[in-house]
């Protein structure tokens, strides 16, 4: 690499002439069509004198030329140019803008802990790296529909730099790592239509990243390789949930944002989610709760009821999950698998009667459910006279005796025929409620209880008495827990 001090030193190209000119002048140094990126020469040391720009000379006019050829305040502005060479620009400060479209470049840029003041700028070049750890831009950070060739290897190197608006990857093709871990904007991070290619490997990194405005990740962008999200943070979200890869491929274990500008239906979002929330195994809840904040403060709360609700099943079925698979010794594997009957009650009564919490609507309806279902044998124990007074006195009496023998339903005779009439009239509907309702008393199952020995019905009821009564009380205790909020998870 040469380090020209003075123009005197270069023996300058028809184009190195030419940007010497724009460069005092402020203006655009045009070195091909306008739009059109000239394609990769097949001999390197062959090149068009009106194209060539050698990588040292261009350095010498992006860090300010010299007093015989001062560049102004605008900065390098150069298109359509072939560079040779590779450009060092590590630990260089950059006073004015770096305006780079359509050039293609022989080997890639260092520009390590560099510090531009203004605009960088790599607009449609084509180059096989940047390697930009550390850099510094004050003003955009821009490679729209660049393309970086460096398969196997880190096309684009953008860790711990700090850019002061936004960095523009918009129609981008990276053939390699984007290593973007740590990047600091103080504008946006836009991807929409970027190209993402590194199979089998990380292609995006985000790690630790802290974009002050929005991150745009629509419009068809295309990844072959993961994406890490860990711990990165955006203002607003604004993507298409098709765009990002599948399960397994994706890491969103920390990532946090302010709001949402794509879709806010919960099922996609899950859908997206669902992508993410693993990682060699592990399950990562809190990809969930971040979600479901926003959709709260953004006052979706239907939606964000639903992500809670899925967040709830998934750990259940997370914890149930550990205690099938324990690898241990034989006695310990034992010691973890007898719960399991208890805790799969557990969690699928929370789920279905109260979706863990947040409906408890749903334990009324299955309290109304029970109750519909126990008048159905209540009646037909009736009808087929297999109730008795639930009364010792009312059963050794003489009278009743007397119905036992003779009659096929004494209970019914029992209530409207004999003195003891004023005895409690039998109402199935009350009597089903008395069962299944555990804050009321009727009354009805304190005067009428079922008998074993006079019919099917009354023989089956005296049994599932007790089942209608325990479901009862679980329906109703979950029913209160989540009405008074003791098994929400916030």
């Amino acid at each position: 690499m040469q380090r020209f001090k003075s123009w005197a030193e270069i023996d300058p190209t028809e184009a190195e002439e030419k940007l010497m000119q724009m460069a005092m002048a402020g203006e655009f140094c045009n070195c091909g069509p306008e739009s059109q990126t000239p394609p990769e020469p097949a001999d390197w040391s062959s090149l068009p004198a009106d194209r060539h720009i050698r990588a040292d000379v261009l350095r010498f006019f992006l860090r300010g030329g010299c007093e015989s050829s001062q560049v102004t305040e605008v900065g390098v502005m150069l298109t359509g140019a072939l560079i040779s060479g590779e450009l060092d620009l590590a630990d260089c400060e950059i006073l004015g803008n770096m305006l780079l479209h359509n050039c293609c470049f022989q080997h890639g840029i260092d520009a390590s802990r560099c510090n531009a003041l203004k605009d960088f700028r790599l607009h449609a070049c084509k180059l096989p790296f940047l390697d930009a750890a550390g850099l510094k831009v004050g003003g955009q950070l821009g490679c729209d529909g660049a393309e970086f060739q460096n398969k196997g290897g880190t096309a684009l190197n953008l860790q711990d730099a700090e850019i002061g608006q936004t960095l523009f990857l918009r129609s981008v093709k990276i053939f390699g790592a984007a290593d973007l871990n740590g990047l600091k904007t103080g504008g946006a991070l836009e991807c929409n239509g970027a190209e993402f290619q590194n199979r089998g490997r990380t292609a995006l990194n985000l790690q630790d990243a802290e974009i002050g405005q929005g991150f745009f990740f629509r419009d068809q962008v295309t990844v072959q390789g993961s994406i890490d999200l860990t711990t990165a943070h955006c203002g607003d979200l604004v993507d298409d949930p098709d765009c990002w890869p599948d399960s397994g491929h994706l890491i969103l274990d920390g990532f946090t944002y302010r709001r949402i500008a794509g879709s806010t239906d919960a099922r996609t979002r899950l859908n997206w989610l669902a992508r993410g929330d693993h990682w060699e195994g592990e399950f990562y809840p809190q990809p969930y709760k971040q979600l479901a904040k926003v959709l709260h403060e953004m006052g979706h709360e239907a939606d964000a009821k639903e992500v809670r609700i899925s967040l709830a099943q998934k750990l259940a079925r997370n914890a149930r999950a550990e205690r099938i698979w324990f690898t241990g010794t034989e006695f310990e594997f034992l010691r973890v698998l007898l719960p399991l009957p208890i805790i799969w009650f557990w969690h699928m009564a929370l789920n279905f009667l109260t979706d863990y919490g947040y409906r408890p609507g749903k334990s009324l309806a299955a309290l109304v459910f029970l109750w519909a279902v126990a008048i159905y044998p209540a009646h037909k124990a009736w009808k087929e006279g297999s109730f008795a007074p639930n009364s010792g006195p009312m059963l050794t009496s003489p009278e009743w005796q007397h119905l036992a023998r003779d009659s096929d339903n004494p209970s019914k005779e029992w209530s409207s025929t004999v003195p003891g009439k004023d005895w409690e009239t039998f109402n199935r509907y009350a009597y089903a409620a008395d069962l299944v309702v555990p804050i009321i008393d009727l009354g009805q199952t304190d005067a009428w209880a079922p008998s074993t020995e006079r019919g099917w019905w009354g023989y089956h009821l005296w049994w599932l008495r007790w089942v209608f009564t325990t479901m009862g009380w679980i329906v109703t205790a979950l029913g209160a827990a989540a009405l008074t909020g003791i098994i929400r998870r916030e």
